[in-house]
């Protein structure tokens, strides 16, 4: 203990520590519908939902199943990122107003997919497979119709089965990032923005859910269920000023999970483009779509990465050939062409001790209107003073 009485980082961490460990023994995990509903998108394209305020909010399991319906001359197909377009948009705002999500849908699916190791929900088990047990490809847990025919005489239809995580803990077992619900005097806000230009003729389709020349596609109806994932039943306080409350691990409470993304512009053949890590943050991944006005290549449009602090300490530069095989490593499958995950979560870059950062591209080519959409993942304190709780005594 230090002369002034106050705990050391390494106390404070420990502390924390012990009593997550403590909540995640004693308290029960809990999975609830709380909202269910069938929309119109062309009258209603934001969904709000509010959660319930109980016990330790982890996170969200959204389930969407949409109806399209193509009037076009033209038949339309499924974009390469196309089932994880539909919610073009999550936000997630806290009880403090403090806006801890917001993100599109292709950068929340390739998250969870990161985490899995494998794309999200997928089953990889074929009828080939030498195990006399059924297991296999069997229910339709994500579908999608590949092609909407040319509906101009009668409108062709088709549907898509989509499930996001949307995560507030960084995940069942870490709790940085996840919210004590159990208040009356706040709420906290899920926004769902459904995709308003579901189909695309012509140009950029990478936001897109179909596209295809001569197509007229809309998204006429969708159905939402969101389950909230929370921990209920917490150990309290027996004794004390604090007697009745719950036990909460206080680092964990205080640190944002944040997933959050932008556009960038102004790209050049040849040339290196930046784009920034933000200050004050420790940053555990960053996904990128370099995007040439609708074309999106396997690599073969750039010359290399490189990450580097301030100007001069490099961290990497390597091809896009090596990241592709971090892909691999990571996926068992290289991702969509003109997509790249960089991940750091066994090595987080932290913008408090690294200062300035970014992560460099440099294009082989960059056509008209190119741009970057990038969708970054980081821990941010909510204060910067720890005042830690003590475990309770036996």
């Amino acid at each position: 203990m230090s002369g002034s009485n106050q705990p050391s980082p390494q106390q404070i961490q420990a502390n924390n520590l012990a009593i997550r460990a403590l909540l995640l023994e004693q308290s029960q995990d809990m999975e609830q519908s709380v909202f269910s509903g069938t929309f119109v998108p062309a009258q209603q394209s934001v969904i709000n939902v509010t959660p319930r305020n109980v016990g330790v909010l982890k996170g969200f399991l959204v389930e969407v199943v949409a109806t399209f319906q193509n009037t076009g001359t033209g038949a339309a197909t499924l974009t390469p990122f196309g089932a994880a377009n539909i919610i073009s948009n999550f936000t997630f705002t806290d009880l403090d107003s403090y806006q801890r999500i917001n993100t599109p849908g292709w950068h929340l699916n390739l998250l969870n997919s990161a985490k899995e190791g494998a794309p999200f929900g997928s089953a990889f088990l074929g009828t080939s497979n030498d195990n006399p047990f059924g297991f296999g490809n069997n229910t339709n847990l994500f579908a999608a119709t590949g092609t909407l025919a040319p509906g101009n005489v009668a409108p062709t239809t088709g549907s898509i089965k989509m499930l996001y995580w949307v995560p507030l803990a960084y995940s069942g077992k870490d709790l940085r990032g996840a919210i004590y619900l159990g208040v009356v005097n706040a709420t906290a806000n899920l926004q769902l923005t459904l995709n308003p230009q579901p189909g695309v003729t012509a140009g950029d389709n990478t936001l897109a859910v179909y596209s295809g020349a001569n197509t007229s596609v809309t998204m006429t109806g969708i159905t939402v269920n969101v389950y909230q994932r929370y921990l209920d039943q917490l150990p309290k306080y027996q004794q004390g000023p604090a007697a009745g409350t719950a036990i909460l691990p206080p680092l964990d409470m205080i640190t944002q999970y944040r997933l959050g993304s932008t556009s960038l512009t102004g790209i050049s053949a040849g040339q290196d483009f930046n784009i920034p890590f933000s200050n004050f943050q420790e940053f555990t991944s960053l996904a990128v779509i370099y995007d040439q006005n609708g074309t999106r290549n396997p690599g073969t449009d750039i010359n290399y990465f490189a990450l580097t602090a301030a100007n001069t300490l490099q961290f990497f530069k390597y091809s896009p050939d090596v990241q592709a095989l971090k892909h691999r490593l990571r996926f068992k499958a290289d991702l969509p062409a003109g997509m790249y995950l960089f991940d750091f979560r066994n090595d987080p870059i932290s913008t408090n001790q690294s200062g300035n950062i970014q992560l460099t591209l440099n294009p082989i080519t960059a056509a008209a209107g190119a741009n970057v959409l990038a969708g970054f993942e980081s821990f941010a304190l909510t204060q910067t003073v720890l005042s830690a709780q003590a475990l309770p005594s036996s």
